[in-house]
């Protein structure tokens, strides 16, 4: 079987359209569904199914790329935008007759499972993890490296046929994290904001161009994109699609993710 890597969502911490904005971004994605996004998430499709995430659109997600089963969750952080599905395992765990999936988290995130998600018990089997270790699947070996997001945030280094880094959510990384990434041939990187004036722990667009640039993978994927701007407390518009091709065509190499984009394990 042909090893994938699907973004099941590109989108940031709102989908887009949000439900609030009548930004000229939001409109656009209104009137054009393949513009449209979802929380940010992906999954390992080979002789197991791996996600990395799962956030409050899973459900969805799974449905649309025809997804049947879970075997592994990887997550990154303890972020609603990044754990609100957890839940949604629960039922199709038990009707399906799964075995317990496999869910590796951050060694200090363990207990959010017993305070929040108990229900769960019985359902998944629980890996405590840190930057520095290694995670053996059948579909590719794991690193797990530090993001500069929270405290306790990681991303994660796959190997297979190929080496691809996906590096969300995160500011710039520390030099051990980048130095991790720079045989990568494929860097999936934060890119939150089209523009910001204040720090969030998120790259801007050029910011993630600037960092991927210095790096050193040839490709580089940009993902967790809100499409906005963020200038004196509020969302403004983002760059518009003509704007983004401009800037695919001046960065070669360079590619925005979109929701179902596929990349060669």
């Amino acid at each position: 079987m042909n090893k994938k890597l699907i973004i099941l969502g590109s989108g940031g911490p709102f989908t887009l359209p949000r439900f609030f904005c009548e930004c000229d971004t939001c409109e656009t994605a209104r009137r054009e569904p393949a513009l449209r996004r979802t929380r940010a998430s992906a999954a390992i499709l080979g002789d197991e199914v791996t996600l990395i995430d799962a956030g409050p659109d899973l459900e969805m997600q799974l449905e649309r790329e025809s997804i049947r089963r879970i075997d592994n969750i990887l997550i990154t952080h303890w972020h609603y935008d990044h754990v609100a599905g957890l839940g949604a395992i629960n039922y199709p765990q038990v009707m399906r007759e799964w075995k317990p999936i496999d869910v590796y988290v951050e060694k200090s995130l363990i207990s959010h499972f017993a305070k929040e998600l108990i229900y769960l018990e019985d359902r998944v089997t629980l890996h405590s993890i840190s930057p520095g270790d290694t995670i053996a699947l059948p579909d590719a070996t794991i690193e797990v490296v530090k993001t500069a997001h929270t405290e306790d945030s990681v991303g994660y280094i796959f190997n297979s046929k190929s080496r691809i880094a996906y590096l969300v959510d995160t500011a710039l990384p520390s030099d051990e994290t980048a130095r991790s990434i720079s045989d990568a041939d494929t860097l999936i990187l934060d890119a939150m904001f089209d523009s910001a004036d204040i720090e969030w722990r998120h790259f801007t667009v050029h910011g993630a161009i600037d960092f991927w640039k210095s790096s050193g993978p040839e490709r580089c994927i940009l993902t967790h994109l809100a499409c906005h701007k963020w200038a004196n407390w509020h969302w403004i518009a983002g760059f518009t699609c003509k704007e983004r091709l401009q800037i695919e065509r001046q960065n070669p190499g360079l590619q925005f993710a979109y929701d179902g984009l596929e990349i060669s394990l």
